[in-house]
Protein backbone atom coordinates (compact mmCIF):
# COMPACT_ATOMS: atom_id res chain seq x y z
CA UNK A 1 0.00 0.00 0.00
CA UNK A 2 1.38 3.35 -0.68
CA UNK A 3 1.79 6.53 1.79
CA UNK A 4 -1.11 8.12 -0.50
CA UNK A 5 -3.27 5.39 -0.31
CA UNK A 6 -2.45 5.23 3.44
CA UNK A 7 -3.33 9.00 4.20
CA UNK A 8 -6.71 8.38 2.66
CA UNK A 9 -7.54 6.46 4.12
CA UNK A 10 -6.60 7.75 7.75
CA UNK A 11 -8.45 10.21 6.74
CA UNK A 12 -11.42 9.08 5.42
CA UNK A 13 -11.15 7.33 8.83
CA UNK A 14 -11.50 10.48 11.08
CA UNK A 15 -14.39 11.75 8.75
CA UNK A 16 -16.63 8.57 9.47
CA UNK A 17 -15.57 9.09 13.06
CA UNK A 18 -16.20 12.84 13.10
CA UNK A 19 -19.82 11.97 11.43
CA UNK A 20 -20.47 9.42 13.87
CA UNK A 21 -19.94 11.80 16.86
CA UNK A 22 -22.24 14.17 15.40
CA UNK A 23 -25.03 11.95 15.39
CA UNK A 24 -24.07 10.27 18.43
CA UNK A 25 -24.39 14.33 20.31
CA UNK A 26 -27.28 14.90 18.11
CA UNK A 27 -29.38 11.67 19.26
CA UNK A 28 -28.05 12.71 22.77
CA UNK A 29 -29.53 16.07 22.09
CA UNK A 30 -32.80 14.98 20.88
CA UNK A 31 -34.46 15.72 24.19
CA UNK A 32 -33.67 19.04 23.96
CA UNK A 33 -33.98 21.55 21.76
CA UNK A 34 -31.34 24.51 20.98
CA UNK A 35 -32.61 26.89 23.73
CA UNK A 36 -31.41 24.09 26.13
CA UNK A 37 -35.27 23.39 27.01
CA UNK A 38 -36.93 20.20 27.88
CA UNK A 39 -38.13 18.48 24.85
CA UNK A 40 -41.74 16.27 25.49
CA UNK A 41 -43.08 13.96 22.89
CA UNK A 42 -46.80 13.43 22.52
CA UNK A 43 -49.33 11.84 20.87
CA UNK A 44 -53.13 11.79 20.43
CA UNK A 45 -55.98 11.24 18.09
CA UNK A 46 -58.14 14.55 18.60
CA UNK A 47 -57.37 15.77 15.38
CA UNK A 48 -60.58 14.68 14.12
CA UNK A 49 -62.32 17.94 14.28
CA UNK A 50 -61.06 21.57 13.78
CA UNK A 51 -62.47 22.31 17.66
CA UNK A 52 -60.88 19.32 19.04
CA UNK A 53 -57.34 20.23 17.30
CA UNK A 54 -57.64 23.56 18.53
CA UNK A 55 -58.15 22.54 22.08
CA UNK A 56 -55.38 20.51 22.21
CA UNK A 57 -53.22 23.18 20.63
CA UNK A 58 -54.81 25.96 23.19
CA UNK A 59 -53.60 23.33 26.13
CA UNK A 60 -49.93 23.06 25.11
CA UNK A 61 -49.56 26.52 24.51
CA UNK A 62 -50.78 27.53 27.68
CA UNK A 63 -49.12 25.15 29.70
CA UNK A 64 -45.66 26.41 27.45
CA UNK A 65 -46.10 29.85 28.29
CA UNK A 66 -46.34 28.75 31.90
CA UNK A 67 -43.44 26.52 31.74
CA UNK A 68 -40.76 28.66 29.56
CA UNK A 69 -38.29 25.49 29.92
CA UNK A 70 -40.25 23.05 28.43
CA UNK A 71 -41.34 22.59 24.82
CA UNK A 72 -43.95 19.92 23.93
CA UNK A 73 -43.95 18.07 20.30
CA UNK A 74 -47.13 16.59 19.62
CA UNK A 75 -47.77 13.95 16.92
CA UNK A 76 -51.69 13.73 16.09
CA UNK A 77 -51.99 10.53 14.79
CA UNK A 78 -55.63 9.26 12.73
CA UNK A 79 -57.79 8.05 15.42
CA UNK A 80 -58.29 4.66 13.04
CA UNK A 81 -54.28 4.32 13.62
CA UNK A 82 -53.78 4.96 16.63
CA UNK A 83 -54.21 2.56 18.57
CA UNK A 84 -51.72 0.45 15.61
CA UNK A 85 -49.38 3.17 16.14
CA UNK A 86 -49.03 2.96 20.02
CA UNK A 87 -48.52 -1.09 19.53
CA UNK A 88 -45.87 -0.67 17.39
CA UNK A 89 -44.23 2.15 19.38
CA UNK A 90 -44.67 -0.69 22.44
CA UNK A 91 -42.70 -2.83 20.26
CA UNK A 92 -39.49 -1.27 18.85
CA UNK A 93 -39.05 0.57 22.28
CA UNK A 94 -40.42 4.33 21.08
CA UNK A 95 -43.42 4.86 23.03
CA UNK A 96 -43.60 8.59 23.10
CA UNK A 97 -43.15 10.51 26.74
CA UNK A 98 -46.95 11.49 26.90
CA UNK A 99 -50.07 9.55 25.24
CA UNK A 100 -53.62 10.01 25.43
CA UNK A 101 -55.06 6.95 25.51
CA UNK A 102 -58.48 5.11 25.36
CA UNK A 103 -59.13 4.49 29.01
CA UNK A 104 -59.82 0.74 27.87
CA UNK A 105 -56.58 0.46 26.84
CA UNK A 106 -54.63 1.26 29.84
CA UNK A 107 -54.41 -2.39 30.83
CA UNK A 108 -53.43 -3.46 27.96
CA UNK A 109 -50.17 -1.24 28.11
CA UNK A 110 -49.56 -1.79 31.44
CA UNK A 111 -49.42 -5.07 30.82
CA UNK A 112 -47.00 -4.93 28.43
CA UNK A 113 -44.34 -2.82 30.52
CA UNK A 114 -44.31 0.32 28.58
CA UNK A 115 -45.88 2.70 30.78
CA UNK A 116 -44.46 4.18 33.87
CA UNK A 117 -45.87 3.06 37.02
CA UNK A 118 -47.51 6.43 38.63
CA UNK A 119 -48.71 4.99 41.94
CA UNK A 120 -46.85 6.69 44.31
CA UNK A 121 -47.10 9.80 43.00
CA UNK A 122 -51.17 9.16 42.19
CA UNK A 123 -51.22 8.20 46.17
CA UNK A 124 -49.65 11.78 46.93
CA UNK A 125 -51.45 13.74 44.94
CA UNK A 126 -54.66 15.43 46.71
CA UNK A 127 -56.58 15.97 43.73
CA UNK A 128 -57.37 11.92 43.14
CA UNK A 129 -59.96 12.05 46.19
CA UNK A 130 -62.35 14.06 43.83
CA UNK A 131 -62.55 12.13 41.04
CA UNK A 132 -65.08 9.72 40.16
CA UNK A 133 -65.00 6.19 41.38
CA UNK A 134 -64.88 4.70 37.57
CA UNK A 135 -62.47 7.47 36.73
CA UNK A 136 -60.65 6.68 39.08
CA UNK A 137 -60.70 2.85 38.30
CA UNK A 138 -60.04 3.66 34.78
CA UNK A 139 -56.45 4.67 35.36
CA UNK A 140 -55.58 1.21 37.15
CA UNK A 141 -54.28 -2.26 36.84
CA UNK A 142 -54.45 -4.92 39.82
CA UNK A 143 -54.45 -1.26 41.83
CA UNK A 144 -51.31 0.29 40.39
CA UNK A 145 -51.91 3.44 38.52
CA UNK A 146 -50.85 3.69 35.21
CA UNK A 147 -52.34 6.80 33.99
CA UNK A 148 -53.76 10.27 35.10
CA UNK A 149 -57.72 11.08 33.96
CA UNK A 150 -58.01 13.58 31.08
CA UNK A 151 -61.55 13.38 29.18
CA UNK A 152 -64.32 11.71 29.81
CA UNK A 153 -67.60 11.10 28.98
CA UNK A 154 -70.59 8.59 28.42
CA UNK A 155 -73.84 7.95 26.55
CA UNK A 156 -77.61 9.25 27.23
CA UNK A 157 -81.10 8.94 25.64
CA UNK A 158 -81.42 11.81 23.26
CA UNK A 159 -85.21 12.22 22.15
CA UNK A 160 -86.84 14.74 19.54
CA UNK A 161 -89.72 16.50 21.53
CA UNK A 162 -91.82 17.70 18.24
CA UNK A 163 -92.06 13.65 17.56
CA UNK A 164 -93.03 12.73 21.10
CA UNK A 165 -95.43 15.81 20.80
CA UNK A 166 -97.24 14.29 17.48
CA UNK A 167 -97.20 11.12 19.08
CA UNK A 168 -99.02 12.17 22.32
CA UNK A 169 -95.93 11.16 24.74
CA UNK A 170 -95.35 13.91 27.41
CA UNK A 171 -91.60 12.57 28.70
CA UNK A 172 -89.00 10.32 27.78
CA UNK A 173 -89.31 6.72 28.72
CA UNK A 174 -87.36 6.14 32.11
CA UNK A 175 -87.82 2.34 31.64
CA UNK A 176 -87.09 -0.66 29.57
CA UNK A 177 -91.07 -1.21 29.02
CA UNK A 178 -91.43 2.44 28.77
CA UNK A 179 -88.08 2.46 25.92
CA UNK A 180 -89.39 -0.72 23.90
CA UNK A 181 -93.43 1.47 24.03
CA UNK A 182 -92.38 4.72 22.85
CA UNK A 183 -90.07 3.21 20.24
CA UNK A 184 -92.98 1.72 18.61
CA UNK A 185 -95.46 4.52 19.15
CA UNK A 186 -93.06 6.72 17.65
CA UNK A 187 -92.05 4.30 14.68
CA UNK A 188 -93.61 6.07 11.35
CA UNK A 189 -92.59 5.54 7.29
CA UNK A 190 -90.39 8.99 7.91
CA UNK A 191 -88.69 8.11 11.18
CA UNK A 192 -87.74 5.30 12.81
CA UNK A 193 -88.74 5.01 16.81
CA UNK A 194 -85.03 4.48 18.23
CA UNK A 195 -81.22 4.49 16.82
CA UNK A 196 -78.10 3.13 18.38
CA UNK A 197 -74.87 1.49 17.23
CA UNK A 198 -75.27 -1.94 16.52
CA UNK A 199 -72.24 -2.44 14.61
CA UNK A 200 -69.67 -4.83 14.21
CA UNK A 201 -66.94 -2.89 16.12
CA UNK A 202 -66.48 -1.38 19.67
CA UNK A 203 -69.34 1.06 19.00
CA UNK A 204 -71.83 -1.93 19.09
CA UNK A 205 -70.11 -3.38 22.32
CA UNK A 206 -70.02 0.20 23.65
CA UNK A 207 -74.07 0.53 23.24
CA UNK A 208 -74.85 -3.06 24.37
CA UNK A 209 -72.68 -3.11 27.42
CA UNK A 210 -74.85 -0.50 29.05
CA UNK A 211 -77.69 -3.30 28.46
CA UNK A 212 -76.19 -6.21 29.94
CA UNK A 213 -75.67 -4.08 33.03
CA UNK A 214 -78.93 -2.46 33.81
CA UNK A 215 -80.28 -6.31 32.88
CA UNK A 216 -78.20 -7.16 36.11
CA UNK A 217 -75.74 -8.81 34.17
CA UNK A 218 -71.79 -8.36 33.56
CA UNK A 219 -69.43 -10.38 31.29
CA UNK A 220 -68.34 -12.46 33.55
CA UNK A 221 -71.59 -14.20 33.63
CA UNK A 222 -72.39 -14.12 29.76
CA UNK A 223 -75.24 -17.17 29.07
CA UNK A 224 -77.15 -16.26 32.32
CA UNK A 225 -80.64 -14.51 32.19
CA UNK A 226 -79.49 -11.25 32.29
CA UNK A 227 -77.48 -11.56 28.93
CA UNK A 228 -80.16 -13.44 27.33
CA UNK A 229 -82.47 -10.59 28.79
CA UNK A 230 -80.16 -7.97 26.80
CA UNK A 231 -80.03 -9.93 23.85
CA UNK A 232 -83.83 -10.36 24.12
CA UNK A 233 -84.95 -6.59 24.17
CA UNK A 234 -82.69 -5.64 21.05
CA UNK A 235 -83.56 -8.78 18.61
CA UNK A 236 -87.37 -7.64 20.01
CA UNK A 237 -86.83 -3.92 19.09
CA UNK A 238 -85.16 -4.59 15.46
CA UNK A 239 -86.38 -7.58 14.52
CA UNK A 240 -89.70 -7.94 15.58
CA UNK A 241 -91.19 -4.00 16.47
CA UNK A 242 -88.91 -2.78 13.51
CA UNK A 243 -88.77 -0.08 15.81
CA UNK A 244 -84.97 0.10 15.38
CA UNK A 245 -83.78 -0.12 11.33
CA UNK A 246 -81.68 -3.00 10.88
CA UNK A 247 -79.43 -0.28 9.38
CA UNK A 248 -78.31 -0.19 13.11
CA UNK A 249 -76.09 -3.30 12.48
CA UNK A 250 -73.54 -1.38 10.13
CA UNK A 251 -74.31 2.41 11.99
CA UNK A 252 -71.35 3.58 14.12
CA UNK A 253 -72.18 6.81 16.64
CA UNK A 254 -71.17 9.66 13.76
CA UNK A 255 -74.03 8.21 11.63
CA UNK A 256 -76.86 8.11 14.08
CA UNK A 257 -76.36 11.35 15.53
CA UNK A 258 -76.75 12.17 11.47
CA UNK A 259 -79.56 10.47 11.14
CA UNK A 260 -80.94 11.81 14.21
CA UNK A 261 -80.31 15.35 13.47
CA UNK A 262 -82.26 14.97 9.76
CA UNK A 263 -85.51 13.78 11.54
CA UNK A 264 -85.01 10.11 10.84
CA UNK A 265 -84.77 9.06 14.28
CA UNK A 266 -86.76 10.21 17.09
CA UNK A 267 -84.39 8.70 19.87
CA UNK A 268 -80.94 7.68 19.65
CA UNK A 269 -78.66 6.33 21.97
CA UNK A 270 -75.50 8.46 21.88
CA UNK A 271 -72.33 10.91 23.57
CA UNK A 272 -72.14 14.32 23.46
CA UNK A 273 -69.62 13.62 20.90
CA UNK A 274 -72.36 14.31 18.15
CA UNK A 275 -73.68 17.60 19.44
CA UNK A 276 -72.07 19.04 16.52
CA UNK A 277 -74.97 17.24 14.14
CA UNK A 278 -77.68 18.29 16.31
CA UNK A 279 -77.09 21.94 17.01
CA UNK A 280 -78.22 23.36 14.41
CA UNK A 281 -81.93 21.58 13.54
CA UNK A 282 -85.05 23.94 13.21
CA UNK A 283 -87.04 20.75 15.84
CA UNK A 284 -87.03 21.12 19.71
CA UNK A 285 -84.88 18.65 21.23
CA UNK A 286 -83.42 17.37 24.44
CA UNK A 287 -81.36 14.67 26.24
CA UNK A 288 -82.37 12.44 29.05
CA UNK A 289 -80.84 9.76 31.07
CA UNK A 290 -80.83 5.89 29.94
CA UNK A 291 -83.80 4.31 30.77
CA UNK A 292 -83.10 1.51 33.72
CA UNK A 293 -83.40 -2.37 33.36
CA UNK A 294 -86.07 -4.98 34.44
CA UNK A 295 -84.33 -4.20 38.17
CA UNK A 296 -84.31 -0.67 38.06
CA UNK A 297 -80.53 -0.72 37.20
CA UNK A 298 -78.27 2.22 35.56
CA UNK A 299 -75.94 2.20 34.27
CA UNK A 300 -73.70 3.49 31.22
CA UNK A 301 -70.11 2.99 29.87
CA UNK A 302 -67.49 5.44 30.35
CA UNK A 303 -65.69 6.63 27.57
CA UNK A 304 -62.83 8.81 27.18
CA UNK A 305 -58.86 9.03 27.40
CA UNK A 306 -56.47 8.90 30.22
CA UNK A 307 -52.44 10.43 30.48
CA UNK A 308 -50.06 7.69 29.85
CA UNK A 309 -46.05 8.12 30.64
CA UNK A 310 -43.85 5.99 28.29
CA UNK A 311 -41.71 4.09 31.08
CA UNK A 312 -38.65 4.69 28.88
CA UNK A 313 -39.56 8.40 29.16
CA UNK A 314 -36.27 9.98 30.58
CA UNK A 315 -38.28 13.13 31.74
CA UNK A 316 -41.07 11.10 34.02
CA UNK A 317 -41.42 14.52 36.49
CA UNK A 318 -42.18 16.86 33.35
CA UNK A 319 -44.39 14.23 31.86
CA UNK A 320 -46.42 13.83 35.35
CA UNK A 321 -46.13 17.74 35.78
CA UNK A 322 -48.08 17.94 31.99
CA UNK A 323 -50.72 15.86 33.02
CA UNK A 324 -51.32 16.68 36.60
CA UNK A 325 -51.48 20.88 35.16
CA UNK A 326 -53.87 19.88 32.25
CA UNK A 327 -56.10 18.12 35.19
CA UNK A 328 -56.73 20.70 36.96
CA UNK A 329 -59.75 22.02 36.18
CA UNK A 330 -58.66 25.87 36.51
CA UNK A 331 -56.32 25.34 33.42
CA UNK A 332 -58.09 23.06 31.22
CA UNK A 333 -62.04 23.85 31.64
CA UNK A 334 -62.32 25.24 28.20
CA UNK A 335 -60.83 23.09 26.27
CA UNK A 336 -61.56 20.04 27.66
CA UNK A 337 -65.79 20.96 27.49
CA UNK A 338 -66.74 22.71 24.42
CA UNK A 339 -63.70 21.92 22.66
CA UNK A 340 -63.37 18.41 23.09
CA UNK A 341 -67.03 17.42 24.47
CA UNK A 342 -65.92 16.19 27.71
CA UNK A 343 -67.99 15.87 30.63
CA UNK A 344 -67.20 16.80 34.30
CA UNK A 345 -65.29 13.75 36.03
CA UNK A 346 -64.83 14.85 39.20
CA UNK A 347 -67.21 15.57 42.61
CA UNK A 348 -65.99 18.91 42.31
CA UNK A 349 -67.16 19.42 38.86
CA UNK A 350 -70.06 17.38 38.51
CA UNK A 351 -72.61 20.18 39.33
CA UNK A 352 -70.59 22.98 38.63
CA UNK A 353 -72.50 25.33 36.64
CA UNK A 354 -69.12 26.40 35.07
CA UNK A 355 -69.03 23.48 33.53
CA UNK A 356 -72.68 23.72 31.60
CA UNK A 357 -70.90 24.54 28.48
CA UNK A 358 -74.16 23.01 26.78
CA UNK A 359 -77.54 22.39 27.70
CA UNK A 360 -76.88 18.44 27.69
CA UNK A 361 -74.41 18.81 30.33
CA UNK A 362 -76.10 18.44 33.48
CA UNK A 363 -77.60 14.99 31.90
CA UNK A 364 -74.58 13.43 31.13
CA UNK A 365 -73.20 14.60 34.53
CA UNK A 366 -75.69 12.87 36.35
CA UNK A 367 -75.17 9.94 33.87
CA UNK A 368 -71.15 9.39 34.94
CA UNK A 369 -73.00 9.06 38.05
CA UNK A 370 -73.65 5.25 37.07
CA UNK A 371 -71.12 4.88 34.45
CA UNK A 372 -68.92 1.99 34.27
CA UNK A 373 -65.04 0.97 33.48
CA UNK A 374 -64.13 -1.12 30.65
CA UNK A 375 -60.71 -1.77 31.69
CA UNK A 376 -61.64 -3.66 34.65
CA UNK A 377 -62.22 -6.18 32.14
CA UNK A 378 -58.53 -6.03 31.59
CA UNK A 379 -55.41 -6.51 29.13
CA UNK A 380 -57.67 -8.61 26.76
CA UNK A 381 -60.43 -6.28 26.09
CA UNK A 382 -60.47 -5.88 22.38
CA UNK A 383 -61.09 -9.35 22.29
CA UNK A 384 -63.95 -9.36 24.33
CA UNK A 385 -65.44 -6.59 22.85
CA UNK A 386 -65.00 -8.70 19.55
CA UNK A 387 -66.79 -11.51 21.33
CA UNK A 388 -69.70 -9.44 22.22
CA UNK A 389 -70.54 -7.42 18.94
CA UNK A 390 -70.23 -10.32 16.91
CA UNK A 391 -73.19 -12.39 19.67
CA UNK A 392 -75.14 -9.13 19.10
CA UNK A 393 -74.80 -9.66 15.69
CA UNK A 394 -75.67 -13.42 15.66
CA UNK A 395 -78.41 -12.57 17.40
CA UNK A 396 -79.82 -10.05 15.15
CA UNK A 397 -79.10 -11.62 11.97
CA UNK A 398 -81.14 -14.72 13.09
CA UNK A 399 -77.87 -16.40 12.75
CA UNK A 400 -78.71 -17.85 16.80
CA UNK A 401 -81.20 -17.60 19.05
CA UNK A 402 -80.12 -14.75 22.70
CA UNK A 403 -79.38 -17.99 24.53
CA UNK A 404 -77.25 -20.13 22.45
CA UNK A 405 -75.22 -16.78 21.13
CA UNK A 406 -74.61 -15.79 24.91
CA UNK A 407 -73.43 -19.27 26.24
CA UNK A 408 -71.30 -19.87 23.24
CA UNK A 409 -70.01 -15.97 24.00
CA UNK A 410 -69.85 -16.91 27.61
CA UNK A 411 -67.55 -20.22 26.97
CA UNK A 412 -65.34 -17.74 24.64
CA UNK A 413 -64.83 -14.94 27.19
CA UNK A 414 -64.08 -16.26 30.30
CA UNK A 415 -60.34 -17.42 29.31
CA UNK A 416 -59.95 -13.96 28.16
CA UNK A 417 -60.85 -12.59 31.52
CA UNK A 418 -58.56 -14.55 33.20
Amino acid sequence: MTSGRRRARRALGSLLLTGLLALTSACGDSEADSAGKTVLTWWDYFGYSPSADNAVKSLISRYEKSHPNVTISRTAIRFGDFRAKLLEAAANGTFPDIAAIDNADVPVFAKQGVLTDLTSRMQMWDALKEYLDPVVQSVQLDKKFYGVPFRSNTTALWYNKDHFAAAGIAEPPKTWDELVADARELTTGDHAGLCFSAAANEEGTFTFLPLLWQAGGDLRGLGDKASVTALNLVDKLINQDKSVPSSMLRSGQSDIGREFGAGRCSMMINGPWVLSSVEQVKFRWDVALWPTGSGGNSASPLGGEVFAIGKGSAHVDEAWDVARWIADPENSRVELGKGLSGIPNRKDTVTDQAWAWSPIIPVFAHQMLSARARGLYGDKYAQVSQVVWTMEQQVLAHARPPQEAATAAGAQVKPLLG
